[in-house]
């Protein structure tokens, strides 16, 4: 019996394990925003098969009864997927013991029974993605409940000699699945807050050069390949230069830390900013009417102009910043940064403290200021 138990142990890590792995690079990739829908029934089907495979390997307890751990996949389905993904396993499940799984009698009824009650009752516990103690024991204890019942539909009082082998399994298999399901949630968030902080900029807390080019590499890659258009916005400090000549360089950092909060309050939330080097910051939008990217550039440059920056000694400081904005399907989209930069040149070689939009075209009169 250790040996089968082991096995069904094995079987549920399995599933969790790699099914972990696929959630994290699914959420990741382009399909998470157009196939999102269908994911909690896909997981549903997966964690149905996670219930037959269960069956296959189920184990006697003693000479007239067996077990095996399909009403797991059923809770845990519901737990990942919610009410989508458990009513496809339990619905799997319950087709799978009824036709295929031994003789079809009274014990069929009771098993194809027991999977649509199990998940007819644990949609009331389990709530998606909250993994919360008291509802896990709750969800498992209504497993063993109905099971209790089946036991005793099929042999009677002879039941009350196992059930406490059968309580002593399904809490184990409850304990277990707790355990790994909390280790994965907290290896997620984790790898998230590592993630995340690997692509943060350590003074303003924007995304970093390097991530703001991958994503905007994503962007050009969706516009090209499916016709997702978006808007760049770039934007530089007009004569930093002399606020780090003048106060210093930690002046220059405050200046910095703050216009990065100042671009965090304005960037849309279709949107992401990023401090693209030095004092020079992007802002991709996923908008491409030029009235609403007209407004968002002329608040942020308003919200500079009119904002004290406060230096440690308590010096406030004036700055403003000279912006430039494009959007990608307004000529090539592969020249779209060049294009842009070009309109930022502009805006700062024109008198600075103003937005300029950007051309179809790449302009060959650019030089750097």
């Amino acid at each position: 019996m250790f040996k089968e138990l082991f096995i069904n142990f094995t079987i549920l890590a399995t599933f969790l394990f790699f099914g972990n792995i696929f959630l994290n690079q699914f959420r990741k990739s382009s399909l998470s925003e157009r196939s999102s829908a269908w994911l909690p029934w896909f997981t549903g089907v997966m964690m149905g098969f996670a219930g037959i495979l269960l069956m296959e390997f189920s184990f006697p307890v003693s000479e007239h009864s067996i077990i095996d751990l399909r009403q797991t996949a059923i809770i845990i389905a519901v737990y990942v997927a919610g009410i989508p993904g458990g009513l496809v396993a339990s619905i799997m499940i319950a087709l799978f013991r009824f036709f295929f799984f031994g003789n079809i009698g009274l014990p069929s009824y009771i098993g194809a029974f027991n999977a649509l009650a199990t998940f007819a009752l644990v949609i009331f516990i389990i709530k998606k993605l909250q993994l919360e103690p008291k509802r896990w024991a709750a969800a498992f204890a209504v497993q063993l409940l109905l099971l209790s019942v089946s036991l005793y539909i099929t042999l009677g009082s002879a039941m009350l000699r196992i059930l406490p082998i059968y309580g002593i399994i399904i809490a184990g298999t409850g304990l277990f699945t707790f355990l790994m399901l909390r280790h994965l949630r907290n290896s997620n968030q984790l790898f998230a807050f590592m993630e995340d902080a690997a692509h943060r900029d350590f003074l303003t807390g924007l995304y970093n050069p390097r991530a703001f080019h991958l994503l905007y590499d994503r962007r050009i890659w969706a516009a090209q390949k499916n016709g997702e258009e978006f808007s760049l916005i770039l934007l530089d400090i007009d004569h930093f230069k002399k606020v780090n000549d003048t106060y210093g360089h930690p002046a220059g950092d405050l200046v910095l830390k703050q216009l990065g909060n100042i671009l965090a309050s304005c960037t849309p939330i279709d949107g992401y900013a990023a401090r693209n080097g030095g004092e020079e910051f992007a802002m991709v939008i996923d908008r491409r009417d030029e009235e609403s990217l007209t407004r968002i550039t002329e608040r942020i440059r308003i919200s500079v102009e009119s904002h004290d920056f406060m230096l440690e000694d308590g010096t406030t400081l004036k700055i403003t910043i000279s912006l430039g904005y494009g959007i990608s399907s307004f000529g090539s989209v592969k020249t779209l940064f060049r294009r842009v930069d070009d309109a930022l040149y502009h805006a700062k070689k024109s008198g600075r403290n103003r937005v300029c939009k950007a051309g179809t075209e790449i302009d060959p009169s650019h030089e750097v200021v």
